[in-house]
């Protein structure tokens, strides 16, 4: 049995907030969806290893699917994932909580398809 996923508390969504150091244009009209719960969705998705289709159905905690996906794509091209990691990386590395001692790195990936 797994445990239980756990949201995002206050303070990590201001800490990824800022993190992002995104300025989203103004709303036009159906108003954005609560970033936090794509937020939330997109780290159910990556921790449990599930697909898009297996994702709660729960509005009060959860963005749907197809919104959380499409936010992946923009946030992926934009680089707002790069930004968020090397901010949390950077927070740990400075909080000793990353041993750069202890590095593995696998060569197995080819993004020729036929090499695989």
């Amino acid at each position: 049995m797994s445990k239980p996923f756990n949201f995002l508390t206050d303070d990590q969504w201001d800490f990824i907030y800022t993190a992002m150091e995104w300025n989203p244009p103004p709303e036009r009209g159906t108003p954005r969806s609560d970033l936090r719960k794509v937020w939330n969705s997109i780290l159910y998705i990556l921790t449990r290893g599930c697909r898009w289709s297996e994702l709660p159905k729960n509005p009060l905690l959860y963005a749907p699917r197809s919104t959380a996906h499409r936010w992946l794509q923009i946030w992926s091209h934009q680089g707002t994932f790069d930004k968020v990691l090397s901010f949390l990386l950077q927070a740990a590395m400075e909080q000793g909580l990353i041993n750069l001692s202890q590095l593995a790195v696998d060569g197995s990936f080819s993004p020729r398809g036929r090499w695989r």
